[in-house]
């Protein structure tokens, strides 16, 4: 499971050019999901992003998105697993299949609103995001 992600002051997905979601200041994730994953990986990599210290305080990042009542925009990206070790054309087969991952993707939404108000892009879907990356501010996360 690999996640990007971008502190921000907002973000947003539109799909077929209207506003699916959007959020204030809080987290965009980027996810995708590999053969392997699985709830435990999942709940993981929840803790690991609702406790993420990243937010700012006195000049030090010692907040989390919790501690700033910030929100979440989670969107599926399998392309994070894309793959150029032969040719130029990428290969995504790192990537798990779209019923699987779609399972993944959905379990890891739903707990990660358990916690923090949580948005979510469509699994499959064309999306265009835009967000204004606080900072900037984007870590990687792989477990």
């Amino acid at each position: 499971m690999k996640v990007i992600v971008e502190r921000c002051k907002n973000a947003s997905c539109i799909i077929k050019n209207k506003t699916f979601s959007s959020i204030e200041k809080g987290l965009l994730l980027l996810v995708a999901f590999e053969e392997g994953d699985n709830k435990e990986k999942i709940l993981w990599m929840v803790n690991k992003i609702i406790h993420l210290r990243i937010f700012d305080e006195n000049g030090k990042m010692t907040l989390s998105v919790k501690d700033v009542d910030g929100e979440i925009l989670s969107i599926p990206q399998f392309t994070l697993y894309a793959t150029l070790e032969s040719g130029n054309r990428p290969s995504f087969a790192r990537a798990l299949a779209k019923p699987k991952a779609s399972l993944l993707y959905q379990y890891f939404n739903e707990m990660l609103n358990k916690e923090i108000k949580t948005k979510t892009g469509v699994f499959g879907a064309n999306m265009q995001i835009s967000s204004i990356n606080d900072g900037p501010v984007t870590i990687v996360i792989e477990r």
